[in-house]
């Protein structure tokens, strides 16, 4: 992902990653000089997700969480 995110952005530049997973991208943001920004919906990628960029001694910010589904099937 870093090097996606090198050839598609410049440093300081925004990077939207709308299927966040374990946060891969938002890693590589962080190492590269860009904003990550990120949407996950299963709370636990979520939580890799947050333990992983507190691991590098960052401050990630949850903005909001679901506690139904988006999508009613019924």
């Amino acid at each position: 992902m870093a090097r996606l995110v090198m050839n598609s952005s410049k440093k300081g530049e925004v990077v939207y990653d709308p299927f966040c997973g374990s946060g891969t991208t938002l890693l590589a943001c962080e190492q590269l000089g860009r904003i990550g920004f990120g949407i996950e919906l299963d709370p636990r990628y979520v939580a890799v997700t947050l333990e992983r960029l507190s691991a590098l001694g960052l401050k990630p910010k949850l903005i909001k969480t679901f506690s139904q589904p988006l999508v009613n099937t019924k």
